[in-house]
């Protein structure tokens, strides 16, 4: 009897140590699972419903899984903030040492605009990525990207985001204007599919979408230098809390634009082209 209790404990041992994050891998939902997605730490909540698979219409279209979670914007109420949770041990472990360097995932938002994040706990502490990437409610299913290298989160709480990235206990994906360990409330629907820990950025995929904006940080007129392979380009600019202030198509390669009279602060520039989207800050003096 000894003997099988330490063969079981084991096999349960190696089972904890070897259920971390691994270069490259992913949740596609195929097996009809959340698998480990949930809203809070017990994953037990009956009140608002947790995130749920959903058996066809993913990025594939017929037939491809993927996972929504629907949100109300009640403030303050259950199920009012977007956001998604994995304590599992898949997602949990050392980033750093597995070389993954990026959050790739494709995303779907409906009803409202997502700004979309990743953040971390770990023994460095709470961490959040400054920088979101907007879906615009309605554009379908897009693919993104979120960096994850140590410049590029805002902590929270946190003193060792290089500590943290080696040793995740949390990771979240939500939704902010801001960076956070919450998301906002907002009423709105998130479909999430093939969420991978990346060990590569996609550099050619960036430098062919790729836009020069200039000057940065600018005062009066922002110009905007699009790659020669884009066509039907289109610019939006959102503010920090995420509203919409300018929208255009972009008929040719270098277009300027007249930010005199907006307010200073930090600004969100995505354009869309033939290539994809790409987003890139921007300041205004």
């Amino acid at each position: 009897m000894k003997t099988k209790l330490l063969f079981l404990s084991f096999i349960l041992v190696s089972f904890v140590m070897t259920a971390q994050v691994v270069a490259n891998q992913v949740d596609d939902f195929e097996d009809g699972t959340v698998q480990g997605w949930i809203i809070n730490g017990s994953g037990f909540a009956s009140n608002p419903p947790l995130p749920f698979n959903v058996a066809t219409d993913g990025p594939s279209g017929v037939d491809d899984n993927f996972l929504r979670y629907e949100t109300t914007g009640s403030p303050g109420g259950a199920g009012s903030k977007m956001i998604i949770i994995n304590q599992a041990g898949n997602w949990t472990g050392n980033y750093t040492g597995q070389g993954v360097v990026a959050i790739k995932m494709d995303v779907r938002a409906t009803d409202n605009d997502l700004h979309v994040r990743v953040a971390f706990d770990g023994a460095g502490g709470i961490f959040c990525t400054t920088d979101a990437v907007v879906v615009p409610a309605g554009s379908g299913w897009q693919s993104v990207t979120i960096p994850i290298s140590p410049a590029g989160f805002t902590a929270f709480g946190g003193s060792d985001i290089n500590a943290t990235l080696a040793d995740v206990t949390i990771m979240r994906i939500l939704s902010r204007t801001t960076p956070g360990w919450i998301g906002d409330a907002i009423d709105a629907t998130m479909d999430l599919d093939n969420i991978t820990a990346s060990t590569t950025l996609g550099t050619t995929e960036v430098n062919q979408i790729g836009f020069e904006i200039s000057p940065n940080p600018a005062s009066s007129k922002l110009n905007i230098k699009l790659p020669q392979s884009s066509t039907d380009a289109t610019v939006a600019i959102y503010d920090v809390l995420g509203k919409r202030v300018y929208s255009k198509s972009l008929n040719t390669m270098v277009s300027s634009i007249d930010v005199s009279k907006w307010n200073s602060g930090v600004y969100l520039v995505r354009i869309s082209s033939n290539n994809g989207t790409i987003s890139k800050r921007f300041v205004k003096q």
